[in-house]
């Protein structure tokens, strides 16, 4: 049996964190707590691409894994009433 160790416990060290990561948006630009007027929210959304534009991939992608786990479950069920 080992015997236990008298060293001390290392401290956590705080995360390592980038320049971008460190800096924190400054809420003097923005009216804190104050609704942005209706055209401007408008303006917002024009100017940003919808979620089924941006990610137009991720459902291809998410088919192609639905038929192929649905694939493999067959070949278990099949190999698993054969081979009993």
């Amino acid at each position: 049996m080992t015997k236990k160790s008298r060293r001390a416990k290392k401290r956590s060290r705080s995360p390592r964190l980038s320049a971008t990561q460190l800096a924190r948006p400054s809420t003097e630009k923005q009216g804190a707590g104050q609704p942005k007027p209706v055209a401007a929210r408008q303006a917002a959304a024009a100017t940003q691409p919808s979620l089924a534009e941006e990610y137009h991939y991720v459902i291809a992608d998410l088919k192609r894994i639905g038929i192929i786990a649905a694939v493999m479950l067959v070949v278990m069920i099949v190999a698993a009433v054969v081979l009993i």
